[in-house]
């Protein structure tokens, strides 16, 4: 029998993507990329798209399956073509691309413009949607009604037919466990990659500053941060700001901190708040999109920025909450195996 063949599409090479890359290539597909930055100038943006076409031409044929991350501009010829030589398309959501928040111009549906509507026309055609958290499905409450923020495919494509399924992302917890045994309690941690102020206030630092001012006796550490960012933010002397770290780095990071924060606004699954309960931090997050459902009950979880002064009696107070325990919940609700089994699913579909 040959060997099977994928055509992957992704805007950038993300953890999550890469990851999703690996479980491919693990289960001896034969994976063509066309990777396509998200240049904003309109010479870029042209070459963009007449490489997808020309790249989705050559492999889509050769394909079983079509995989594209993210519902954006990429998409479109990809779809087109996977449609002509009748392929299945898979377009998996995280975020960006079912989110529209005026306030910080972010999402795919913010504006009735040529963007939104390609990304409707991927999702009304694609022949799956995955989302990583039935959130970017159905919507979140909660950021709504703290923050006016519209989210879930089904609210702004009510009448959308595709099949939608819930496919979290999975961790390898053989690779994220705790490397120290003993660690200070008064350090806490949080990582994203940031290079612009969009990028910060989406992901809470500004909370997370404030945090750091108020107790002036904790460590606080932002990891992932653009040089443009770390000379910009205005940090207190109790605050170490780095830059992009490997995995083998963040491990570390992780192992070295008691708490670890995720104040995101907008967010799908968040990868670092599960790496980081795997190697037993003490999570605390918003409770927005995929947030509360990766803590449950082993962290703190509270409502917005009304709630940040009870972040800090949080971490002042007794803590009775187990790094053990954080690490376990991730390894039942999020293992790898079971995005593995999804995908292995989905080729056993088109084996002939």
């Amino acid at each position: 029998m040959a060997q099977l063949k994928a055509t992957f599409i992704y805007s950038v090479l993300t953890s999550f993507v890469e990851n999703d890359l690996k479980i491919l290539k693990n289960l001896n597909i034969d994976v063509n990329e066309i990777k396509s930055a998200p240049y904003k100038r309109p010479f870029n943006f042209i070459i963009n798209r007449l490489k997808e076409f020309v790249y989705s031409f050559f492999y889509i044929p050769k394909s079983q399956v079509v995989i594209c991350w993210f519902s954006d501009y990429h998409g479109f010829f990809p779809l087109l073509i996977s449609k002509v030589f009748k392929k299945k398309f898979i377009v998996i959501v995280g975020g960006f691309d079912a989110v529209s928040y005026k306030k910080l111009n972010y999402g795919v549906f913010l504006k009735k413009n040529l963007r939104m509507k390609i990304a409707s026309l991927i999702y009304s055609y694609a022949s799956e949607i995955w989302v990583v958290h039935k959130s970017l499905s159905n919507g979140c409450i909660n950021s709504k009604k703290s923050l006016n923020i519209d989210s879930g495919i089904k609210t702004f494509l009510p009448n959308l037919k595709t099949s939608i399924y819930e496919v979290p992302t999975g961790y390898d917890f053989s690779f994220w466990r705790s490397k120290n045994k003993i660690r200070d309690k008064k350090t806490i941690l949080t990582v994203a990659n940031i290079d612009n102020d969009q990028t910060f206030k989406r992901k809470g630092l500004s909370e997370f500053v404030s945090l750091a001012n108020k107790l002036k006796d904790f460590k606080f550490t932002i990891a992932g941060l653009s040089k443009k960012m770390i000379l910009k933010i205005d940090k207190p002397e109790n605050m170490d700001l780095l830059g992009k770290v490997s995995t083998n780095q963040l491990v570390k990071l992780y192992s070295k901190n008691y708490f670890y924060f995720q104040g995101s606004i907008i967010e799908g699954l968040p990868n670092v708040l599960c790496e980081a309960m795997l190697c037993e931090c003490i999570p605390i997050g918003n409770d927005v999109f995929g947030i509360g459902d990766v803590i449950g009950k082993t962290g703190l979880i509270y409502q917005g920025e009304k709630e940040i002064d009870k972040v800090k009696e949080f971490l002042v107070g007794e803590v009775t909450f187990d790094g053990k325990k954080a690490r376990e919940r991730i390894k039942s609700e999020y293992p790898l195996f079971k995005r593995i089994d999804r995908f292995n699913h989905l080729f056993n579909e088109r084996k002939i």
